[in-house]
């Protein structure tokens, strides 16, 4: 079951930042938050410190959403799950322009799942 809501938890936060709204994905976090990007860590102790990268991904790289190319978990308890997974980077006109593999970690704090670390290589 923990699976299903790491999922569910993971899912809701692309839709999130697909829509470019802040609020619901700083929603879908528990802080501190970790981001892995290859070998760099960006820690983010608080939402206030939180800068989605949406808007400078549609900048720099004309990106217009993201999607989810599988999603599999590999490790799972009652308030934690590692999620093996891969995303495509897609443009307005739906072009795929980049796939990305990753280890997200979802825990379940306060009886709610959130996103706690995504390890991506780029």
């Amino acid at each position: 079951m923990s699976e299903v809501e790491a999922k569910k938890a993971v899912e809701e936060f692309l839709a999130a930042f697909n829509a470019q709204d802040e609020e619901a994905i700083i929603a879908r976090l528990h802080f501190p938050f970790f981001w892995i990007i290859n070998n760099r860590v960006i820690f983010v102790p608080g939402p206030s410190e939180f800068q989605a990268p949406s808007k400078f991904l549609g900048e720099s790289e004309g990106w217009h959403h993201s999607e989810f190319d599988f999603i599999e978990a590999v490790q799972a308890s009652d308030d934690k799950v590692h999620l093996k997974l891969a995303y495509s980077r897609y443009k307005a006109d739906g072009t795929r322009y980049a796939t990305h593999q990753g280890l997200w970690i979802v825990t379940k704090k306060e009886g709610r799942w959130g996103l706690t670390c995504q390890s991506n290589f780029m």
